[in-house]
């Protein structure tokens, strides 16, 4: 094992403990690319304020910066898995340590499914797709493609919640390991899509085509536009992805965990993220639209997560 891979595996059995991300960012500086250390120092200062940005003016130059080092070519330096499907196809999956949020909107455009903000904590971390499940993922584990707009690195549509959750059940089976892939609750998705910001994306409060796909004639391919802080591309645009959760009104106060996971008399599952065809505002980090489970569309997609507890 490599000192960076020790660094990093220090970090996932151990990611509260903010020394080891201290020196992880020291080693990066150097031995690695001092922008990766100023991109993960900065992360820190962002996911540690999140919570209180009235608190703190600072934290608009920070996630400039962030932005900016991104868009130029920056990667960030997380914890990343990745594993092997059947035919050698890969899947990798980055780790999103715990913390907490204010999760909602009180965008000037946010409907009420959005209100009130109200700060999230996330106790355990968890390991999630890089970009929605792919068109080959899918093939590799379920032998077909549903989807309407093909192509092996284009995220697979056309599924069912229900058909995301056939998909998660053999991706376990084939791993074999005491790990369970499963739909991110709504909680996990926003929290890791904004990464420490409080903006209404995670690079800034406003959409522009080089960001993200959107208001488009089809998807693109996967990984197409910048990642965030945490390596996840896709979180704006191209699909819309399914949560585990069942939809229900957000309740004011801190929420630990948050999971809905009993089914209400709507009857409809979440979806987050936007997709090709919608306006940016619909983009937006907070936005919510709910789905009956059985609902195929061309713009439905998903990405997994997995703890290794």
């Amino acid at each position: 094992m490599s000192v960076l891979e020790s660094l990093l595996a220090g970090i996932v059995a151990d990611p509260q403990e903010e020394t080891r991300w201290l020196v992880l960012a020291d080693w990066l500086e150097e031995f690695d690319d001092p922008r990766r250390a100023e991109l993960l120092r900065l992360h820190r200062q962002l996911l540690a304020t999140c919570c209180k940005p009235e608190q703190h003016p600072e934290r608009n130059a920070w996630q400039s910066r962030v932005v900016a080092l991104i868009a130029e070519g920056v990667r960030p330096c997380v914890p990343q898995e990745t594993i092997t499907l059947p035919g050698g196809v890969g899947m990798t999956f980055s780790f999103i340590p715990p913390g907490s949020f204010l999760m909602g909107s009180n965008h000037p455009e946010a409907f009420d499914e959005e209100k009130p903000v109200h700060r999230v904590i996330v106790t355990k971390g968890f390991y999630m797709g890089i970009h929605p499940v792919t068109q080959a993922q899918w093939k590799a584990i379920t032998g077909a493609n549903p989807s309407y707009f093909s192509g092996d690195n284009r995220p697979v549509e056309q599924v069912a919640w229900d058909d995301c959750q056939e998909f998660c059940y053999k991706l376990t089976a084939h791993l074999k390991e005491p790990v369970t892939v499963r739909l991110p609750t709504e909680g996990e998705w926003e929290y890791a899509c904004r990464a420490g910001t409080t903006s209404e994306f995670h690079f800034g409060d406003s959409l522009t085509p080089d960001l993200a796909i959107y208001d488009r004639a089809e998807t693109t391919e996967v990984g197409s536009f910048r990642a965030n802080p945490w390596g996840l591309f896709d979180m704006h645009g191209n699909v819309w992805e399914w949560c585990e959760d069942w939809f229900e009104q957000y309740s004011g106060g801190d929420q630990i965990d948050p999971r809905h996971l009993t089914e209400h008399s709507d009857e409809y599952r979440v979806l987050r993220g936007g997709g090709w065809c919608v306006e940016p505002d619909v983009c937006r980090a907070a936005y919510r639209i709910w789905c009956e489970p059985a609902h195929r569309g061309d713009g439905c997609g998903f990405r997994c997560v997995f703890r290794l507890d």
